[in-house]
């Protein structure tokens, strides 16, 4: 009950400055009291509590991901010629009329698994062949954080280019990093991220990572039990 008191009055403070999120809209979502019988008044305070709690956590979440910093790096590995003429091998010596991305693969580092205070890195390996007809090509990376407690909630989203001078294509490496802030709740946050193509959304990647409190002894992390 104390834990739950102090997570509720925590986001009260908070919440002052996070009215654009429209925590209130989730509310209903997450109270579950409505399962409960008619009479049974105790079961319908469980839930409140429960709601109430769920509702706080994201309220946090929101405040401490929004203000989160994220790090961009990319690097060029290979040139726009190399890539087509690597292309042009298995497809008759032909390029596609439109860009397209040949591959687009992601990496969690070090682990899926990581503690507050921790470097995350998602990692992007991704392969662009110009096309025929459209040769110029603006591509960019997005990188967006959902919440533990309602997935369809977007707590933090970012967009950059990765060939913004050049507008060539090409295989490059790509890297977002945060570092999960101290007083983050616990649990499994989606991660997503899309490799855009003059804006549209070519392909896309999910990078869950679990946000664990503990280590033990064994140098295991492992999920701080839950009074919800």
């Amino acid at each position: 009950m104390k834990r739950h008191i102090g997570i509720i009055a925590t986001a009260l403070l908070l919440s002052s400055n996070s009215h654009a999120f429209g925590i209130n809209d989730i509310k209903g979502s997450l109270d579950k009291s409505d399962k409960c019988k008619p009479d049974d008044q105790a079961c319908k305070n469980r839930e409140h509590l429960k709601g109430a709690a769920k509702v706080a956590a994201i309220t946090i979440a929101a405040k401490y991901i929004t203000e989160m910093v994220i790090e961009y790096h990319t690097k060029n590995i290979s040139d726009e010629e190399a890539v087509s003429k690597e292309y042009k091998t298995g497809h008759d010596n032909n390029l596609p009329d439109q860009p397209v991305a040949s591959v687009y693969t992601t990496t969690t580092l070090p682990s899926k698994v990581v503690q507050p205070g921790k470097k995350v890195t998602i990692q992007s390996d991704m392969v662009v062949v110009p096309g025929r007809k459209q040769k110029d090509t603006l591509i960019e990376e997005r990188l967006s954080i959902f919440d533990n407690e309602d997935n369809t909630k977007e707590l933090k989203s970012l967009t950059k280019a990765v060939n913004e001078e050049t507008k060539r294509a090409g295989h490059y490496s790509n890297e977002f990093s945060f570092t999960l802030p101290e007083g983050l709740p616990q649990g499994v946050y989606p991660i997503k991220t899309a490799l855009l193509l003059n804006g549209t959304a070519a392909q896309s990647s999910n990078n869950d990572i679990q946000l664990v409190l503990q280590v033990d002894s064994a140098g295991q992390m492992r999920l701080v039990a839950s009074a919800y």
